[in-house]
């Protein structure tokens, strides 16, 4: 049975105040109860001020401690916003600058034996002397002590941090080891599988050295369908000192493109803020690792940058157990600032690398600030820092400008090129000056925002941005792939967004539901059977009423096309992406051989006229002068006259006048039906709820869960333009985070619920003025 480290959670009641004065260390007034993570301020969904969140706060936790003489204890802080000072037992014991790295103080000296007091002044403004801040910056930071704090108590010789490689069959472990007493010590290091012990070894070493333990081992690999991880157990002098996951996986970029095991792998994935409704970054472990599945199994990608900052833990720790590889980087925002600034964000490369070294799915740092011009020496130095710590892993840095200086093994380029009728991606030869390792870090986002809401059109060019460029990228060899802009929309500064705090720039909503432009990524993916079609088929959508064509996404192999039970015609994908894995099937015939069948002319004449109205649904009446010629030719022969025609159209093209219009999409691969999608008239409607949790447990903190309203019709197709109200009501050990009263948006909306340090079962009960009530259950444990 593995140990593990005796560690004090210190996240539920604290006392929080927003405000702050020096007296509040020695006496802090009665203030809220609050638990961790925890946001300075709770939000409107948008349209707020930036000065809502800031401002200085305070933070006091009282808690017990049985101490002992002979340990030592280290209070960690997971995450801070922006600026703070902490104080145990009213003895400042660290300042720390920087809301997205973790930090770490001993307090063995300060802490007492039984009861203890915390204090933590958070300053959240936004300081100039803080990467991102200085300039402009197009997200939020918040505020507030929003990721988790805890006390881990160790022997007086502790092992800090190890940094663990595993180079073809041996384990290497390079040891940071905090000592007071003895100069020697007997390591122990115990390797577990699946919590079962597979390998241990033994050595002694002074601990007044450089300590670097080898074995030879063999290990199964890490791979993106099976990531093995191993957790590995250090002894000193038989005590447990140290724990951590790792993995084995090798990872190597070059001009060639992105391999991992040696095997090469096309990058397709989304930049990923880290932020919420409401609450901003204050969220739990289960809601940070929900994130990941949703990248991984509902949009299909195999890679995600953490823009612009290092994300959670519980994120990384997710990535790592599912196969999703991490691009991850420096806080910062196209501004460097002064050398008081560049040294904190030489001291985050530090901070970022220190925490993450050992998550196998980071595949690369990112040393540079996002977007920035080229500041060499400051550059230098941050790729020194990160070569310094690890000599393995790639570096590099998003740029904006060609022809960079590279100081990096990578040039990662941020792309912003493609604006709809162009091609999709540069060149890697013409951005960058020599022949290196290439990757795209970024693309589309505000170059065309896209709201859920969005006419139809909308929505579907922002698509077509994202299946244009992800073509040029799995065209190109050099590229190693393209990540893009981005997973969900978030609320942004004054100066970014449609003017209401948001930026629309996600294939998902703030609430993680899809948009149209999902469907690019899950139809590149292979796991499962998917189909998406990118429109509702409605003439009130389409310019001048005419619907052109319509684009299919799927992983299918072909589409059998039927309108109200007619077989229409086979359909495959187009050749207009040629490179992508899945290109898009692109429906633009809705005629097939109807005509011929139902009607009394020829096969020929059939054909003739079915080829004019085509022209007709992309050009409407101003058809080119041979199209006129041949509809003349059909009326004489057939002695019909016009308004014959426009009976012909309007029963097969615009079907005008029928009771309902259903259209079927039969997916098949390997010509087995495995998907089929419906579109069309609906009579019933109705309220969809799904709940990502029907079970929570708490841990070291509160957890949360996501629900999700749709307002559906009977196909199960949302209603875009619904904006159905509702209200929320909750009974039993849970509470919702933002208001209980909702508008779906773009025919759906989403809610968190989180629990409350009490078990049972939650009854939450939907209502809305014109549908039945819903309701779920959710047990909490």
């Amino acid at each position: 049975m593995r140990k593990q480290l005796k560690k004090l959670t210190l996240n539920y009641d604290w006392d929080y105040l927003s405000s702050y004065k020096e007296s509040f260390v020695r006496n802090f007034p009665d203030g809220k109860k609050i638990n961790i993570p925890h946001t300075n301020v709770i939000l409107p969904f948008n349209n707020f001020s930036m000065s809502d969140f800031q401002f200085i706060s305070s933070y006091q936790k009282v808690f017990d401690i049985k101490k002992v003489k002979s340990k030592r204890y280290t209070l960690h802080f997971d995450g801070v916003m922006t600026y703070c000072e902490v104080y145990v037992n009213e003895q400042l014991v660290i300042s720390h600058k920087g809301g997205y790295t973790a930090f770490s103080k001993d307090i063995t000296s300060s802490l007492n034996n039984g009861e203890n007091k915390i204090f933590v002044m958070v300053d959240s403004t936004e300081r100039k002397d803080i990467p991102p801040q200085g300039n402009i910056v197009d997200y939020l930071s918040y505020g507030g002590i929003y990721r988790e704090v805890y006390i881990i108590e160790h022997e007086s010789n502790f092992i800090a941090n190890a940094f663990i490689d595993v180079i073809a069959d041996t384990i290497e472990i390079r040891m940071l080891i905090n000592f007071k007493t003895k100069s020697s010590s007997v390591f122990t290091y115990n390797i577990y599988k699946e919590n079962i012990l597979i390998h241990s070894f033994e050595r002694e070493y002074d601990l007044r050295n450089k300590i670097n333990a080898h074995s030879v081992i063999d290990l199964e690999k890490w791979t993106l369908d099976n990531p093995v991880l191993y957790h590995l157990d250090i002894l000193m002098d038989g005590k447990l000192s140290y724990t951590s996951r790792f993995a084995k996986r090798s990872i190597q970029i070059n001009t060639k493109g992105f391999f991992l095991n040696k095997k090469h792998i096309k990058l397709i994935g989304l930049n990923r803020q880290q932020s919420f409704p409401y609450v901003g970054y204050a969220m739990p472990s289960n809601a940070q690792r929900k994130d990941a599945d949703i990248l991984k199994y509902e949009l299909g990608v195999n890679v995600v940058r953490s823009s612009h900052y290092p994300p959670s833990k519980h994120f990384l720790d997710r990535c790592d157990e599912i196969g999703l590889l991490v691009f991850i980087e420096i806080p910062g925002y196209h501004y460097v600032g002064n050398q008081a600034w560049q040294e904190v964000a030489k001291e985050n490369v530090n901070e970022m690398i220190y925490r993450d070294y050992n998550h196998p799915s980071i595949f690369i740092w990112g040393v540079r600030i996002n977007g920035s011009l080229d500041y060499n020496n400051f550059y230098k130095a941050t790729n020194k820092i990160a070569k310094e710590l690890d000599p393995y892993r790639h570096t590099g840095g998003a740029r904006n400008t060609k022809r960079s200086k590279l100081l990096e093994d990578v040039y990662t380029y941020n792309d912003f090129e493609h604006y709809g009728i162009n091609k999709g991606l540069k060149k890697a030869k013409r951005v960058s000056k020599k022949n290196t390792p290439y990757l795209v870090t970024d693309y589309n986002g505000y170059m065309y925002p896209t709201k859920k809401f969005d006419d139809e059109l909308h929505r579907i060019n922002q698509s077509k941005r994202h299946l244009a460029v992800q073509n040029d990228s799995f065209g190109s060899e050099r590229i190693s792939g393209a990540i893009g802009s981005c997973m969900f929309d978030y609320n942004t500064t004054k100066d970014f967004g449609s003017g209401d705090m948001i930026c629309y720039h996600g294939v998902l909503d703030m609430f993680r539901i899809p948009k149209f432009s999902a469907s690019v990524f899950r139809s590149q993916n292979d796991d499962n059977p998917y189909i998406e079609v990118l429109s509702s088929l409605r003439i009130g959508e389409q310019e001048s009423g005419l619907q052109k064509e319509v684009f299919v996404l799927t992983n299918a192999d072909h589409i059998k096309f039927y309108i109200n039970n007619n077989f229409i015609d086979y359909f495959y994908p187009s050749n207009r992406y040629p490179n992508l894995p899945h290109p898009p099937i692109i429906i633009d015939d809705f005629i097939g051989n109807l005509i011929k069948e139902n009607e009394k002319y020829s096969e020929k004449d059939s054909n003739k006229i079915k080829k004019v109205f085509k022209v007709m649904m992309k050009c409407g009446m101003n058809i080119p002068l041979k199209s006129k010629i041949s509809l003349r030719l059909f009326l004489f022969k057939n002695k019909i006259q016009f308004h014959d025609i426009e009976k012909l159209y309007s029963k097969y093209i615009a079907r005008k006048g029928e009771k309902s219009t259903i259209y079927k999409f039969e997916a098949y691969k390997d010509n087995f039906l495995v998907e089929t999608k419906i579109i069309g008239t609906s009579s019933l409607n109705d309220l969809y709820v799904e709940v990502d949790d029907e079970t929570l447990k708490e841990t070291d903190t509160y957890q949360t869960t996501r629900v999700v309203v749709k307002h559906l019709d009977e196909h199960l197709n949302i209603l875009t333009y619904s904006n159905e109200v509702i209200t929320i009501k909750i009974k039993g050990p849970l509470e919702i985070i933002g208001p209980s009263k909702l508008a779906l948006i773009g025919g759906s909306t989403g809610f968190y619920l989180k629990t409350k340090q009490e078990i049972g079962e939650a009854k939450i009960t939907i209502s809305s003025n014109n549908f039945k009530d819903k309701k779920i259950k959710i047990n909490v444990k």
